[in-house]
């Protein structure tokens, strides 16, 4: 068997292997509903709420406050956590207040105690719902940056050095080329957690967005309303990551050979 053929033939038996198990878990869930239908819908109830949910004015309305919440918190939270991991490259005194202090800390503090803590301080307003966002997606910019300073390497940058002494355009040209990928692997993973923990902060301290939205079908007790509420939300996740930050990331230089990096480094800034 050639080698194309036995790919082909293991990636449709992964296939299938994952059509079945689609299939069982929708028995599961029939099963399920039949024995408990007060607290698990079923199926067709599900159905009949992702669609009225679709054709709500309401709703729509709900997820655009929603996604600029997260727009907006996923920026900010890149901008703080690349500034602030960056730091210890350009200052090296600040590098254990950020490695030893600030990194172990928004790391391990509970993304929960975050949406409490917003309430108490701001209140029940849409200020305490970004900053509680800002703070819990913080991390995973702050390590990745960090991460990523260190793994810059001397040689390339003493390089730009010999070309140009602005150490603005040695920055921009090669230390920010080779930040990137770490930037926007924080991005990624930012944007698919701010839509989880973006019903946690709306559950606590809004009146508007999807997770306020949540809290209504709580109060009513519409479980079927609830499941497409989250299917709503797994289904803005990967359409998110498909059009919105993969074309971003294709713009992100991926790992070339280490003569072609020197020579597009020597480039952009003889050009300079």
């Amino acid at each position: 068997m050639s080698d194309r053929a036995f790919a082909f033939v293991t990636y449709n038996r992964s296939r299938l292997y994952a059509d079945l198990l689609l299939v069982a878990a929708i028995v599961a869930w029939w099963l399920t509903s039949l024995s408990m239908p007060e607290v698990f819908p079923g199926l067709g109830s599900v159905i009949r709420a992702v669609i009225e949910l679709a054709t709500s004015g309401t709703f729509w309305s709900n997820v655009g406050i929603t996604a600029l919440r997260i727009a907006v918190a996923v920026i900010l939270a890149t901008l703080i956590g690349t500034v602030v991991g960056v730091l210890p490259r350009y200052l090296p005194w600040t590098g254990g207040i950020v490695d030893d202090v600030l990194v172990p800390f928004f790391s391990s503090f509970p993304g929960i105690a975050w949406a409490i803590l917003g309430t108490v301080w701001f209140g029940v307003t849409w200020q305490a719902v970004m900053i509680v966002q800002i703070l819990i997606i913080l991390p995973f910019a702050l390590v990745n940056v960090a991460e990523g300073a260190k793994a810059i390497g001397a040689e390339e940058v003493e390089m730009g050095r010999s070309f140009s002494r602005r150490r603005w355009a040695i920055f921009w040209r090669i230390e920010f080329p080779m930040l990137s990928p770490f930037i926007m692997a924080s991005v990624r993973i930012a944007y698919g957690v701010c839509w989880k923990i973006s019903l946690i902060a709306e559950l606590f301290g809004a009146h508007s967005g999807v997770g306020y939205l949540m809290q209504l079908s709580q109060d009513l007790a519409q479980i079927d309303r609830i499941i497409a509420i989250c299917l709503w939300i797994v289904a803005f996740v990967i359409v998110g990551e498909r059009f919105l930050v993969d074309p971003i990331s294709r713009f992100v230089p991926k790992g070339e050979g280490q003569e072609r990096k020197k020579l597009s480094m020597i480039s952009f800034l003889s050009r300079g």
